[in-house]
């Protein structure tokens, strides 16, 4: 098959796909990556054709807006991006690429372009969802920031939020751009768009396992759920030398990192030295953007840019993160404990479920001070029910290929001649 992925988002939507598109072309298909020309080298180390969308400046400066972390302000910025011009060009870039007859799309969540190519060129589509946050479901909902959906309420009264929800909150958004972009292509309107219209009538694929969410009865037919992708670019490697010397001084630090798209995570990183220190546990914080770190960092803690978390993970003590579902995929098969700072978008339920694990807790923004974190950190590494629980999660990953299998469900889903 002629296979075209559509990945929009950061490190965390990307690696997936590009993951994928790495598997697929071993597998004797022809693959190319639609991206933002910011992940340009992780693209092309993967050996897949790629064309990028956009420029890196572009990715660069939504970054640096220190809206995209809040948890209702970064949803709209990113919105109001994806239904701006660039969702016409995205949708023209990847129409020049299909062969009618031979052709999959594959996208991510927000791939709203491959959506209407599939509506308007009836071309095989796939949606990928990275995390069960996306499902917007009336029996078991997500967990959102200002939105409390416990599972206790009448299905049919969260069935009823979510439609007005829909109706006054999310549409309103991009309702407006798209379905006039709609008309332009002749396509009828569309609404409740989160609800409804981004999941492919074709295959949905939750990218995690049933037992981190297991489907609910309103999810979009055709769901399949295949587990975690579980790719970070290094899955044969072994750790930089730097880094194992840094281990073999420091057995079993602490990992502090708010994101690989965060450049605001200045407080994130002050709190973190402070606890480290009270602690008076190593620790190892990781970004992009070394501008965030305090002007010196205390003994025993030390930085780096990136480390794949694959390698890194089986020598810590626990994982500080902003629950992104990747991070909290690595420290689940790490048998790491995770202490989770969410801060916009699926973060909240991802950390909901794994505190609901019993692998991890979740502490708030506000809360996020050195006091705070040593307290939690303490009780965690302190509990024998949170290693047991750990070790027996571990074991849900042993001589697992979920990558695999979620290539095998399209490839036995789309048979093309």
């Amino acid at each position: 098959m002629t296979i075209l992925i559509l990945a929009v988002g950061s490190y965390g939507d990307v690696l997936p796909l590009v993951g994928m598109a790495r598997q697929l072309r071993q597998r004797g298909h022809t693959v190319t990556v639609f991206t933002s020309a910011h992940f340009t080298e992780l693209v092309q180390k993967a050996g897949v054709e790629f064309v990028p969308l956009g420029t890196a400046e572009d990715y660069d400066a939504m970054a640096d807006n220190p809206a995209l972390w809040h948890p209702h302000k970064g949803w709209r910025l990113i919105m109001k991006r994806l239904v701006s011009g660039a969702l016409e060009e995205t949708y023209v870039l990847l129409k020049s690429k299909v062969i009618i007859g031979n052709t999959l799309l594959v996208s991510s969540t927000l791939g709203f372009a491959a959506r209407l190519i599939q509506e308007t060129h009836h071309i095989p589509h796939a949606t990928v969802h990275f995390s069960p946050g996306v499902f917007h479901s009336a029996h078991q909902s997500p967990k959102i920031p200002g939105l409390p959906l416990p599972d206790w309420l009448p299905v049919a009264f969260k069935r009823h939020m979510w439609k007005f929800l829909d109706h006054t909150i999310i549409d309103p958004v991009v309702k407006s751009r798209l379905n006039r972009f709609r008309r332009q292509l002749g396509l009828p309107p569309v609404s409740r768009i989160f609800h409804d219209w981004l999941h492919s009538p074709d295959l949905v694929l939750g990218l995690f396992p049933e037992w981190f969410a297991a489907p609910q009865p309103d999810w979009p037919p055709g769901t399949h759920v295949t587990g975690f992708p579980l790719y970070d670019e290094a899955p044969d490697s072994v750790l930089p030398g730097i880094v194992q010397n840094f281990l073999d001084a420091h057995p079993e630090p602490l990992i502090y990192t708010p994101g690989s798209a965060n450049k605001h995570g200045q407080a994130f990183f002050k709190e973190a030295a402070e606890a480290s220190q009270e602690l008076g546990q190593a620790a190892i914080f990781l970004t992009r953007y070394p501008e965030q770190l305090p002007p010196s960092l205390p003994t025993g803690v030390t930085h780096f840019s990136y480390v794949p978390l694959s390698q890194l993970l089986p020598h810590a003590a626990a994982i500080i993160h902003h629950g992104g579902i990747g991070t909290c995929s690595q420290a689940l098969r790490a048998g790491t404990p995770q202490l989770i700072q969410p801060l916009a978008f699926d973060q909240f339920d991802n950390a909901a479920r794994v505190e609901k694990l019993g692998v991890g807790r979740m502490i708030r923004k506000r809360n996020f001070k050195a006091s705070n974190i040593v307290h939690h950190l303490q009780t965690l590494l302190g509990s024998s029910e949170v290693k047991t629980q750990c070790l027996s999660l571990q074991k849900n990953f042993l001589e697992n290929d979920d990558l695999s299998r979620s290539c095998h469900q399209l490839e036995t889903t789309f048979r093309m001649v």
